[in-house]
């Protein structure tokens, strides 16, 4: 069958995470990764791995197949990723569990959701990418033909709400089976959802519609890659619109600087204080992979990078991987259990780092981010080539040709912190093929080197450079990515500082205090009340015409685990000055909930400490102290206190 697509995914098989990337994935696998369980239900129920359903303890009958197999997804990769047995026997339990046991008419997974009235087989789609992620990488041909019978044997129609994700996994099973009534019952599926949601906040309706994006972040990512994913197995453009122009309307109305839409819950724009939810960076970096392999626009790989390698370490303990954030701002200087500015769940603990922080699908869906950044780093062409998609430290090892022919491709970078790629090559004698890279759309100046001599090729920002060449064994490609400073301006008179794929934060000194009263932690996994153990409250004093003379970049020593505020490879240090009466937001009552559809939010009583927004522009020139002081900055990830979207104080 004929596959639209102008990228696919790679054999997981292949490929090997190397340097940082590796050291990072085995902190996953020493922290919450290899141990959900600390975080109390549902992960320590195991669901998928019982024939039985386990019991209800709060939402619908669904919820707990969701969380964890969110955490199963994300396990199942970073495990065939790191080649490591602890995880994959672990997520084994519950894969054998499902695919051992299926219904007469082929039905996989929980038997008390076969006939449930609610959203119930939204959760297949989350459980069933652990079996697309297993298939790739151990070859399992017992996979495709299991996911044929239970969707062609469901009487369901999967036109409810987020049911209709399912069309993601009925198109892979088509693509690996060829049977066309696979692929008319995903057209079916998304005709229909569309039709009898028409109006709804995902529907192609909305979505091709010049509308602002409204409605729960996740459902909307997960629902608005769907046309892309429609599209590589008929071709039909408009379903690809729809997801494209989905898509484009979110960034434009809702794109943080941390390269993680808003969604406190909820799409609630682009303010100094929004927040998005860590679920958000699993399913837009996720949905934005079948976009880059539907379109062949490489901007969607800049966009999976700015999002994995900002927002993603942002959410995290990165010093032991033992705790996240349910919430995470550009903007937070403080991280406590009445810190959460949002209004949803305002003065809450969801912007505390803890196992558990509020809600248990985030700490599912944070076991994925990295896994699938791994997992897509590595794609190919319709011909087979290899195309280096997403950049850092790791090798592919791949059959190329006819006959075919084994070739190992080892990346070694410091990138995002460093400029230079190279790409060695291995073959025995010589290898036939195209090696396919990307120049990403912030890069001016990339250059390009064959064995220390100058390509003369166009590396335009924004393209895929082609490199069609007889390889020798030990043949080195060598790619330069100059990265540039910039100063961008956002909301309410704020100003960023970026440079390559990565925005930089004030480096705030960081006081942890654990939090001995939470129930969802352990003593090796603790909750953490996080304090600023330095000053914050700095305006920056740059001139977005002289940033070369006034923003100085220092590069430090790259160690294995660069996502620490001691360890960050590079800085940024620039002019700033304190903004005297701009402090910590205390309050003794605050509102939390949603104001629309005529509801108010309830009344929390009690002492709420919180990050405060960014001083209005007219008062900023009556609070700025008259010294100029440098101050540190460091790329976002290696924060969890924050200060990234500053007040400008060139424009009082």
């Amino acid at each position: 069958m004929q596959s639209y697509a102008k990228f696919a995914e790679q054999p997981l098989s292949g490929i090997e995470p190397e340097g940082w990337l590796k050291k990072y994935l085995e902190d996953q696998r020493n922290g919450l990764t290899g141990h959900m369980e600390v975080a109390d239900y549902p992960f320590n129920a195991a669901p998928w791995a019982k024939r039985r359903g386990v019991a209800k303890r709060h939402g619908d009958d669904w919820w707990p197949y969701e969380q964890t197999g969110y955490w199963i997804d994300g396990m199942v990769r970073c495990g065939h990723l790191l080649r490591d047995n602890f995880l994959l026997k672990k997520a084994d339990k519950s894969i054998r569990n499902v695919l051992d046991h299926p219904d007469k008419d082929g039905y996989l997974g929980p038997r008390h959701l076969k006939d449930s009235t609610t959203n119930s087989h939204w959760v297949h789609a989350v459980f069933f990418r652990a079996l697309m992620a297993h298939h790739s990488a151990a070859g399992d041909r017992s996979i495709p033909r299991a996911l044929e019978k239970h969707y062609l044997g469901l009487k369901r129609k999967l036109t409810k709400s987020r049911e209709v994700c399912n069309v993601e996994q009925m198109i892979w099973t088509y693509l690996r089976t060829g049977n066309k009534r696979l692929l008319r019952k995903a057209i079916k599926v998304f005709d229909g959802h569309n039709r009898n949601k028409h109006n709804a906040y995902f529907s192609m309706k909305t979505l091709l519609s010049d509308d602002v994006p409204f409605g729960h972040g996740v459902s909307y990512n997960e629902m608005a890659k769907i046309g892309a994913i429609l599209y590589m197995a008929t071709g039909d453009r408009r379903a690809l619109r729809t997801s494209v122009k989905g898509y484009e309307k979110l960034d434009r109305y809702h794109m943080l600087v941390s390269g993680v839409h808003s969604s406190s819950e909820w799409l609630c724009g682009k303010r100094p204080l929004d927040s998005h939810e860590t679920c958000d960076v699993a399913d837009y970096t996720w949905s934005l992979g079948y976009l880059l392999m539907a379109t062949g626009d490489p901007k969607y790989a800049d966009k999976i990078e700015r999002a994995c390698l900002n927002a993603g370490p942002g959410i995290v303990r990165t010093h032991d991987w033992k705790a996240l954030q349910y919430f995470s701002s550009p903007n937070q200087v403080l991280a406590t259990n009445t810190s959460d500015h949002n209004d949803f769940q305002r003065g809450g603990a969801g912007m505390s780092f803890r196992p558990n922080p509020f809600t248990e699908c985030c700490p599912g869906e944070v076991n994925r981010i990295m896994p699938d950044y791994g997992t897509r780093m590595w794609m190919q062409d319709r011909d087979g080539n290899p195309f280096a998609a997403l950049y850092g430290p790791s090798r592919l090892t791949t059959k190329i040709g006819q006959p075919a022919k084994t070739v190992t491709i080892t990346e070694e970078t410091d990138y995002p912190f460093g400029e230079r790629i190279d790409f060695r090559i291995e073959t025995r004698g010589e290898a036939d093929f195209t090696l396919v890279l990307r120049i990403p759309g912030w890069c001016r100046k990339a250059k390009l080197l064959l064995n220390g001599q100058r390509l003369k090729m166009k590396t335009a920002a924004g393209t895929v450079v082609k490199i069609k060449r007889t390889f020798a064994n030990l043949d080195r490609v060598t790619l330069f990515l100059p990265m540039d400073i910039k100063l961008t301006r956002w909301q309410r008179g704020g100003v960023a500082l970026e440079r390559g794929p990565l925005a930089y934060s004030l480096a705030i000194e960081e006081d942890w205090r654990i939090d001995r009263k939470d129930k969802k932690s352990t003593r090796d996994f603790p909750a953490y009340e996080l304090f600023p153990a330095s000053p914050w409250n700095y305006a920056l004093a740059v001139d977005r015409r002289n940033l070369k003379q006034q923003v100085f970049v220092v590069h430090n020593r790259m160690t294995a685990d660069p996502w620490t505020l001691d360890t960050a490879p590079v800085e940024l240090w620039a002019p700033a000055r304190r903004v005297k009466g701009w402090k910590l937001l205390r309050r003794k009552r605050v509102e939390a909930g949603y104001r629309f559809h005529g509801r108010r939010g309830r009344i929390r009583k009690g002492n709420f400490v919180m990050t405060p927004d960014l001083p209005k522009p007219k008062e900023l020139h009556r609070m700025l102290a008259k010294d100029t002081e440098m101050v540190r900055l460091v790329p976002l990830g290696c924060t969890h206190l924050r200060l990234t979207i500053f007040p400008d104080a060139t424009k009082t």
